[in-house]
């Protein structure tokens, strides 16, 4: 009698988990695939390491050498439009001083952080990322727009482009959410 109780127990389990792996979860619910939330995560991610190089650039324009480096390099350019553009560039830079890309070099750094943070939780599908990414994203749209409908934007494609992912990316979180709310509830 007892073997059959444990025939039953066995085959309950092997049918649980031939249901998870049909619904594309391991053994113990949790996905295998790439999904929505670790796509936005992958996204996350990268943003933050292209925040990462740009943020060591700016920290390496607060030598002086290498300022100085950059414009004899400049100067060695055959070609005058992009002599003319990086010469606008390194000029525009001088021009903030070492203080404000310093401010500039703290604010990215932070800016990374908070992008890691988001993407690590979500990767590893924690609820507070959830809602650090819906914060942190919905808060940047209203500027993104501003910029989009009042500012100059060199790039409108893709100024609405990122608009209207960061706007996906909050509709999905936002709904995903609301989903596994809902299914607290009902458990309770």
């Amino acid at each position: 009698m007892q073997s059959s109780g444990n025939d039953r127990a066995t085959a309950a389990a092997a049918a649980a988990a031939a249901a998870a792996a049909s619904a594309g979860t391991g053994a113990h619910g949790t996905p295998r695939r790439v999904d929505g939330l670790r796509l936005i995560a992958l996204y996350k991610i990268g943003k933050a390491l292209l925040l990462l190089a740009t943020t060591y650039g700016l920290y390496e324009l607060l030598h002086p050498a290498l300022v100085v480096h950059l414009h004899d390099w400049i100067n060695t350019l055959t070609d005058t439009f992009e002599r003319r553009l990086l010469q606008r560039g390194l000029d525009w830079l001088d021009s903030l001083g070492s203080a404000r890309i310093g401010s500039l070099v703290a604010l990215t750094a932070v800016y990374t952080l908070v992008l890691l943070t988001e993407g690590i939780g979500l990767w590893f599908r924690q609820v507070w990322a959830e809602w650090l990414t819906v914060i942190a994203t919905a808060s940047l749209i209203p500027f993104e727009l501003w910029h989009l409908f009042q500012g100059h934007p060199h790039r409108p494609l893709a100024l609405a482009g990122a608009s209207v992912l960061n706007v996906a990316i909050v509709v999905y979180l936002a709904l995903l959410l609301r989903r596994s709310h809902r299914a607290r509830l009902q458990a309770e």
